[in-house]
């Protein structure tokens, strides 16, 4: 589904992805994990058309999309719920949605609105409060359920469980496993290493802009660099 060959980007001197390769395969769960800084979110953006690349390629279903816009990207299948939400905190929770549905006429998205109330039954009890009243993990929710409204054939998630309690990061997992289940292909940035690797069919490290590591979640989850750097009490945060 989705190939990254070689990937470079740069914000100035500083190598942000330096020669990266991975691949996203249709059907699977993918999670990228690193340090703070290590290049994950910038990695979200370059498939995403939001930072200039230097050298590589990006592959969805065999296309290339580098140097497209935005909105040309997600019309081919891509959407993508961005770390810390950003959602529309003074529309209400109906219109959120509905704006990740904008580029679909009515007979096309109206079944997908069922469905996003049907796996988030909140945001059906909340449509017509406003997004910014919402808890945060319900904005979460919320933000999952507008990147279905365009109905993806891949979902970048980055960092979907940052600041919820653990309760509601359990569920917003298990929201993400029961997605996969049902067809959608899934690239996930992940602060909570253990959790990711969890329901990851396979994932990969970066260090310094370089991928370190790759492997199976179970690979991963047992490999003594990976426990030391990244499952213990130094986590990584949000990135630039």
């Amino acid at each position: 589904m989705l190939e990254i060959l070689d990937l470079k980007v740069s914000y100035g001197a500083v190598k942000a992805l330096d020669g990266v390769s991975f691949s996203v395969p249709r059907g699977r769960i993918v999670a990228l994990l690193g340090a703070n800084g290590a290049g994950k979110t910038t990695a979200i953006r370059a498939i995403s058309g939001l930072a200039a690349l230097q050298a590589g390629r990006i592959l969805l279903a065999g296309e290339e999309i580098q140097g497209i816009e935005t909105h040309a990207i997600i019309r081919r299948g891509l959407a993508v719920v961005p770390e810390g939400r950003r959602l529309f905190a003074n529309l209400t929770v109906q219109e959120n949605l509905l704006l990740g549905a904008y580029f679909r006429k009515k007979e096309a998205w109206l079944p997908d609105l069922i469905r996003v109330y049907y796996l988030f039954p909140r945001l059906q009890e909340r449509r017509d409060q406003g997004a910014g009243t919402l808890s945060g993990g319900e904005q979460q929710m919320l933000a999952l359920g507008r990147a279905l409204m365009s109905r993806p054939r891949l979902l970048l998630l980055d960092e979907p469980s940052l600041g919820l309690a653990p309760l509601i990061v359990k569920e917003v997992l298990n929201i993400i496993r029961q997605l996969n289940e049902e067809g959608v292909t899934i690239l996930l940035v992940e602060q909570n290493a253990a959790a990711a690797l969890e329901i990851a069919h396979y994932g990969y490290v970066l260090e310094n802009g370089r991928l370190a590591l790759e492997g199976t979640g179970a690979e991963l989850l047992a490999h003594p660099h990976l426990q030391a750097a990244y499952l213990g009490d130094g986590v990584d945060g949000p990135e630039t």
